[in-house]
């Protein structure tokens, strides 16, 4: 009698050791999985710089640099640019310059002959571009870039109308546009930029936020 009694013990206890086991695994799973939710980001992620907005920004430059405005304005890290701030002391300078290669002596000569009959003399013009952009906080340069390519495109000697693409031609109009991205990126990860955009905002942040300045203690 005793041994069956002894024998029932027994099975009761590994019952209850498997139970109990059970128990604590699933409490270790549910406490894992909670773990999971917190785990920090990859070092990577949050090595990413913070959001990049430069305060009021005075655009300046030739017909070709302002006819970029909308494409600059449009981004997040311009959105203060503005063509009319003559009191910023930041300013961006934009400009376009060609370093002619060659012209095409064929075309060239082909086109002087119908100067004298139809008017006319296409010329195709070769050369090298460049859109330079340029960072100024009180006269101080503080950022440079130059984009260049070469492009070609037909000029006609005798033409008097006003060249819309300010010596682009269309295909460098398109090309011009393109470089804004290109500035843009290298404007935004440029160290002597964001420590100036530090700076400013530190002094004039309210400023430039539009937020009202903090009140000023009541003196008693």
């Amino acid at each position: 009698m005793l041994s069956i009694a002894s024998h029932a013990l027994a099975r009761a206890g590994r019952a209850t050791w498997t139970w109990t086991g059970g128990l604590v695994a699933l409490l270790a799973l549910i406490a894992a999985v909670s773990r999971a939710d917190v785990i920090p980001p990859p070092a990577g992620l949050a090595a990413e710089p913070s959001a990049l907005v430069l305060p009021t920004v005075a655009l300046r430059g030739d017909g070709a640099g302002t006819e970029l405005y909308d494409a600059l304005h449009a981004s997040p890290l311009l959105a203060h640019l503005s063509k009319e701030a003559p009191g910023s002391p930041i300013q961006l300078l934009i400009y376009h310059t060609v370093r002619p290669a060659h012209v095409d002596a064929k075309n060239f000569f082909s086109g002087l002959a119908a100067v004298g009959t139809l008017g006319l003399s296409p010329v195709v013009m070769s050369g090298e571009h460049s859109m330079h952009y340029e960072l100024y906080v009180n006269g101080q340069q503080v950022l440079r870039r130059e984009y260049t390519a070469n492009l070609s495109r037909k000029e006609y000697l005798n033409s008097k109308a006003a060249d819309a693409t300010h010596g682009l031609g269309p295909d460098g109009e398109v090309w011009a546009k393109s470089t804004v991205d290109l500035f843009l990126k290298d404007l935004a990860h440029d160290p002597a930029v964001r420590a100036m955009n530090d700076e400013y905002q530190l002094y004039f942040g309210n400023a430039v936020s539009g937020a009202a300045p903090p009140a000023v203690p009541a003196q008693h």
